[in-house]
C-alpha cells in the first residue's frame, strides 16, 4: 500500500521534528504533503516532502481536505504538525489496513512534567492513550488517522465549516459510522503529543471551542451522540447551563476517573480536569446563544 502523510501546518514550530520523526518509520510513506503556512522556514527541502503554502491561514480541516485531494496514495495518513510519531507508528496503521481495518486511529502519549500541557492533553485524548486497549471506538482524532484515500474523497473530506480545529474529525467520525464504516483504534500506531497549550487561558479556549463546536455535531448525529441528559436539563437555555455547569463538571470528572483507571496516576490534574470541563460547558453555551 502506498501512503500519502497529509499535515496542516500553520507556521508549526517543531514542524522539522516531526517531518525527522516520519523519516524514521521502519516503513517509508511514499509522499508527504503539509499544507498551510511556514513563515520562518522551518520546512526543508527533502525528495518526498511537498510544501503546499496557502496565501492566509486556513483552518485544519480546509488544510488537510487540500493535501487528501492533492495525494495519490492507497492510504493517507493524518498527522497534526505537534506530533512525533514513534519509528513504528505507520508500521501499525498499515498492519491494521492489511487486517481489513478501513480507518484506524493511533495511540498518543506526551511528556508529563508542565502542568497545563497534561491537563490538555489528558481532558482531551485520555480514550486514546497508548495504554488503552486496542477495538472500537465511537470517533477517532485526526491528529493520528489513517484510512482509505478514495473513501475518504468519497465521503467528502472534512466539514470546512468547522474553523480552526475541533470537532471536523467527530464529525467525520460519526459520517463514517454512517455510511456502516467501524472506527478501530491501534494504541501501538503511537505518536507523542507536543502541543503548546502551557496556560489555564490555552486550556479553556482549547476545551470551549470543543463545547462550541458540540453544538454544531450534537443535533446532527442523534444516533450517536443520543440525549445528553446533562445539557437537556438546563432546556436550551445557555444562562440555566452556566449555573448548572460546576456540578455537571463535577460529575463528568467523577464519571471519567471511574471509566479510566490511568487518570488515577495523576491525581494533581484534578483542579485543572474541572477546569476544562466547565470550559466545555460555557463553550456549549456560547454556542448555544449564536
Amino acid at each position: 500500500m502506498r501512503v500519502s502523510v497529509v499535515i496542516p501546518g500553520l507556521n508549526a514550530p517543531l514542524i522539522a521534528q516531526v517531518l525527522a520523526a516520519i523519516d524514521r518509520q521502519t516503513v517509508s510513506p511514499a509522499e508527504i504533503i503539509v499544507v498551510g503556512r511556514d513563515d520562518e522556514r522551518r520546512i526543508t527541502a527533502q525528495p518526498v516532502v511537498r510544501f503546499v503554502e496557502t496565501p492566509t491561514p486556513v483552518s485544519a480541516a480546509r488544510a488537510r481536505n487540500q493535501g487528501a485531494f492533492l495525494s495519490s496514495g492507497d492510504i493517507i495518513w493524518f498527522l497534526d504538525a505537534d506530533c512525533l510519531a514513534h519509528p513504528q507508528c505507520l508500521q501499525y496503521h498499515l498492519l491494521a489496513h492489511q487486517r481489513g481495518e478501513v480507518v484506524v486511529g493511533g495511540g498518543i502519549t506526551f511528556d508529563d512534567t508542565q502542568y497545563w500541557h497534561l491537563c490538555d492533553n489528558l481532558a482531551v485524548f485520555t480514550p486514546f492513550l497508548a495504554t488503552r486497549p486496542a477495538g472500537i471506538r465511537p470517533f477517532l482524532p485526526s491528529l493520528n488517522l489513517s484510512l482509505r484515500r478514495d473513501l475518504f474523497i468519497e465521503i467528502g473530506g472534512f466539514d470546512e465549516r468547522f474553523s480552526g480545529a475541533s470537532g471536523e474529525d467527530t464529525d467525520l467520525s460519526f459520517r463514517l459510522r454512517r455510511c456502516g464504516y467501524r472506527l478501530f483504534f491501534e494504541p501501538a500506531a503511537v505518536v507523542k503529543h507536543v502541543h503548546r497549550r502551557l496556560s489555564s487561558g490555552d486550556l479553556w479556549r482549547h476545551l470551549a471551542s470543543f463545547g462550541r463546536s458540540y453544538v454544531t455535531i450534537y443535533p446532527r448525529y442523534p444516533e450517536f451522540t443520543g440525549r445528553y441528559r446533562r445539557t437537556d436539563l438546563a432546556r436550551g437555555r445557555p444562562e440555566w447551563l452556566r449555573v448548572l455547569a460546576p456540578f455537571f463538571a463535577v460529575m463528568d470528572c467523577v464519571e471519567r476517573y471511574a471509566r479510566y483507571p490511568e487518570l488515577r496516576a495523576y491525581p494533581q490534574t484534578i483542579p485543572g480536569l474541572l477546569l476544562s470541563r466547565l470550559a466545555w460547558y460555557d463553550g456549549m453555551a456560547r454556542g448555544m446563544q449564536q
